[in-house]
């Protein structure tokens, strides 16, 4: 039997004053965007960090007390779940990445507490990605596939189509995060010797403008840039480079085709999926690929343009009203 007048909550990680919004950012604008005839889920952040057992043991015990049909943990900390048996839950997992920074024991202990007991207790699972349902499913196989849904990350809808085309002295690549999945040192040596500077979001350390000097990368970087300055950054640049080895969508290429940006990105999931028609495919792991695509994309003009076009036909495809459609169905029909 269905419940259709179920009251939702969004339960989110303690927001820090500093960081990553792209999880509250996602619900946000799909928050913004839902379907007029349903009710509206409430938003509820928790109380305490993601830091040490204590912290975690009081998230548990606080969402226990959460009075919902239906709790939808919106990302990040999975471990929430735990326990929880009265109430529908939901759990969103944007990327399993998070594992890769481990090995052994270590590895095997985030992931039974961030993947394995918690999907015990999560009636279903909603994956940004067809990557990321995948890693799911190799990491806990056991999990019903019938269970997960795609619904993929909705960007800020603050990105607009520049106005003019940039005229820089010499083309501007920009780079996005510091992150070893971003894939900086690779994009450094499939830049070395080429007329093009990179422009990065984010702050290198010691170890990054050593590497960067020594391939003679032109450079300049920001960090902590406000939703206008970050526009600003797309808009300026002739082409975001973005050949990542590893993500859980791939918001940057988004933002770009929303703004007019070629994209050259990594021929590997999600990027793959997420960039459609309007990206330039490369290996991510070999620095020459990356190389050969950025030549390719500055030698011919009218290649820019067709990406450009494609990627703003594709980026239709992630609307916030298409997302909270998707997700209210998911409410809906849960049993």
């Amino acid at each position: 039997m269905q419940v259709l007048n179920k009251q939702i909550t969004w339960f989110f990680r303690k927001k820090r004053s500093l960081g990553n919004f792209s999880i509250e950012n996602s619900f946000s604008e799909m928050h913004a965007a839902w379907p007029q005839d349903a009710p509206k889920p409430e938003w509820l952040e928790a109380n305490h960090f993601s830091e040490g057992l204590i912290n975690r043991l009081r998230i548990i015990w606080e969402i226990r007390h959460v009075k919902a049909d239906v709790i939808h943990i919106t990302g990040d900390i999975h471990f929430a779940a735990i326990g929880l048996r009265r109430p529908k839950v939901i759990l969103t997992i944007h990327d399993l990445g998070f594992l890769n920074a481990h090995r052994g024991w270590k590895r095997a202990l985030m992931k039974f507490f961030w993947v394995t007991w918690p999907l015990r207790f999560v009636d279903r699972l909603v994956t940004v990605s067809e990557a990321t349902k995948q890693s799911v499913l190799k990491e806990a196989p056991w999990y019903p596939e019938a269970n997960i849904t795609v619904i993929h990350t909705v960007v800020h809808q603050h990105y607009k189509p520049r106005v003019q085309l940039p005229e820089n002295p010499k083309p501007i690549a920009l780079h996005i995060g510091l992150a070893e999945n971003k894939n900086l040192r690779r994009h450094a040596e499939a830049l070395s010797g080429l007329d093009v500077q990179l422009l990065i979001i984010g702050e290198p350390d010691q170890e990054d403008e050593m590497m960067l000097q020594s391939n003679e990368i032109e450079y300049t970087w920001r960090s902590k840039l406000s939703n206008k300055e970050m526009q600003q950054a797309y808009a300026e640049s002739d082409f975001l480079l973005f050949a990542s080895t590893l993500e859980g969508f791939g918001m940057p290429i988004i933002e770009a085709q929303m703004v007019g940006l070629p994209v050259i990105t990594s021929d590997i999931d999600p990027m793959r999926e997420v960039a459609g028609d309007g990206g330039l495919l490369c290996d991510p792991l070999d620095s020459n690929s990356i190389r050969a695509a950025v030549t390719k994309l500055l030698a011919d003009p009218s290649l820019q343009k067709q990406i450009i076009a494609s990627g703003f036909l594709n980026h239709e495809r992630f609307t916030p009203a298409a997302a909270a459609k998707q997700l209210n169905n998911l409410y809906h029909n849960l049993k």
